[in-house]
Order: C-alpha cells, then sequence, then structure tokens
C-alpha cells in the first residue's frame, strides 16, 4: 500500500468521514427513537380524551388506569399475583425453548428421524395448546406444575420448528469445508459449525416463542386458578373493577415490552458477529 492509499484510509479526512458517519447513525437513532415514543404519547392522549369524554363508564381514562397500575405494582398484588406470573411464563419458555432446541436439533441433523416423528409431530403441532388446558388441569390438577408445563408446550413449537429449518438450510459447502480444516467428529461438527450458523433462526424461533409464554400465561391463569396476572383481570371483570382490568392488561403490555427489551440485548450480544457480517448496526 502506497503512501498516498495509507493516508486516504487513515488522514484527517478519512477520520473527518467516520465522524459524519457515526453523527448520522446516532442522528437516525435518536429520530426514531422520538418518533416512537411521541407516537405512544398521542395514543395515550387519545385515550385519556376518548376516558373522560366516555358516559358510559366503560373506558376509563389513562390517568385513573395509571394511578391503579402504580397501587397493584406497589401493593400485595406483586407478590401474589405479578411475580408468580412472571415466574410461570419464564419457566415455561426456559423449559420449552430448551425442549424445542434439542428436538430441532436432533431432527435438522438427522433427517432419518424425520419419517418416524413428522406424523406425531404434526399431529401435536396442530392441537392448540389452550385446549389441552382443561384436560391437563382434569389430569394433573390445577398446580403450578401444569401451567408451566401447558406455556412450555405453547412455546415450544416456534423453537422447534425454527432450529430444524435453521441446522438444514445450513450450506452443504460449509460443512464440506469444515469437514476437511476442522478436526473431530459429526459432534465437534455440530457444536462449532452448525449451531453457530444456525443460531439467527433459533433466536427467531425464542422470540416467538418468549410471546407466546406471556399469552399462554394469561390464559392458563383464567382458568382454575386463584392468583396471576389472568387471575386479576378476569376477577376484576367478573367485579366491574374496570380501572384495574385496564391496569392488568396495561401491566402486561409493559412486562411484554420489557420482556422484548431484554431479549434483544442478549439477541444483539450473542448474535454480534453475525450483524457484522451482514454490516448491520443492530
Amino acid at each position: 500500500m502506497t503512501t498516498t492509499e495509507i493516508n486516504r484510509v487513515t488522514g484527517p479526512g478519512a477520520v473527518r468521514a467516520k465522524a459524519r458517519g457515526g453523527f448520522r447513525g446516532m442522528r437516525r437513532r435518536v429520530t426514531a427513537l422520538a418518533l416512537g415514543w411521541g407516537f405512544v404519547a398521542l395514543l395515550l392522549g387519545l385515550w385519556e380524551m376518548a376516558g373522560r369524554a366516555d358516559t358510559t363508564a366503560l373506558l376509563p381514562p389513562f390517568s385513573v388506569v395509571a394511578t391503579e397500575l402504580v397501587d397493584l405494582i406497589t401493593g400485595d398484588a406483586l407478590m401474589t399475583d405479578i411475580m408468580p406470573s412472571l415466574a410461570r411464563a419464564l419457566a415455561g419458555f426456559v423449559i420449552g425453548s430448551l425442549v424445542g432446541v434439542v428436538l430441532g436439533v436432533a431432527l435438522g441433523w438427522w433427517r432419518g428421524l424425520e419419517p418416524w416423528c413428522r406424523s406425531a409431530l404434526e399431529f401435536l403441532r396442530a392441537v392448540p395448546a389452550p385446549a389441552l388446558l382443561p384436560l391437563a388441569i382434569l389430569a394433573f390438577g390445577a398446580s403450578d406444575t401444569t401451567r408451566v408445563g401447558v406455556i412450555a408446550l405453547g412455546a415450544v413449537w416456534p423453537v422447534l420448528l425454527n432450529t430444524t429449518d435453521g441446522v438444514r438450510r445450513v450450506e452443504a459447502g460449509y460443512i464440506d469445508s469444515a469437514r476437511v480444516y476442522a478436526r473431530g467428529g459429526r459432534a465437534e461438527l455440530l457444536r462449532r459449525v452448525v449451531l453457530p450458523a444456525a443460531t439467527p433462526q433459533i433466536m427467531a424461533g425464542l422470540r416467538v416463542g418468549l410471546a407466546l409464554s406471556l399469552i399462554m400465561m394469561v390464559i392458563s391463569e383464567m382458568i382454575a386458578s386463584s392468583s396471576g396476572l389472568g387471575n386479576l383481570i378476569l376477577r376484576a371483570q367478573r367485579l366491574y373493577a374496570l380501572d384495574q382490568m385496564y391496569a392488568g392488561v396495561l401491566l402486561l403490555g409493559v412486562l411484554g415490552w420489557l420482556l422484548t427489551l431484554l431479549f434483544s440485548a442478549v439477541e444483539r450480544r450473542a448474535l454480534a458477529w453475525f450483524y457484522g457480517l451482514k454490516g448491520q448496526d443492530r
């Protein structure tokens, strides 16, 4: 490389261009963040106005619901309803994810298993997990273990399907090259080559599974339950405590948003190499 080329890459002009690019990227992120929160503020303002104009008492203003939400978080409901619900959802998500990843890797890597398992898996996937909840409660009782199992059953399918597809989509040339240059057997090839290549699609399945875990958590707590956010919302609806009912729904949205932010942070860290290859700034 000549001196002119070196100066072009490392000189003051290159530094200024890099600084301008970083500034533009930061400005885009700040603008997107401001627009997003501005839209949220607009929706909440419309909710407040609609609630104050409502004469049926079916839509309380946002300020009233927010006050009730603070009371829920700072009151006894935090330990009797909110934390148990969160624990059930996360436990079901973790169990379903582990089962989905293990089975997905096995079905994707050892394709000879597919003829034996496809029919059973397609049948089980076609049965909605909420439809199995009454049967599970009848067979095993209305316990936390039963609810966690049903949540895991709802979360397992997107993880299983995405993992299977991700493992199968690893390019054959990539695997052949690894066989030539890497040491170790099939297990080492799977651990060091196939799983990293399939990780982006596995993470996509985990993201969907996390959302389904929250949905299944609410459904499982609305049947034969004495605690949890689902039970709290249903109980408030039956007692016509609409402020508390709306506060419970709003709290579910906040919890889902926070869990998504946490998952996105983990995903960015786990897939930093992938976004680097794609030239994406996440």
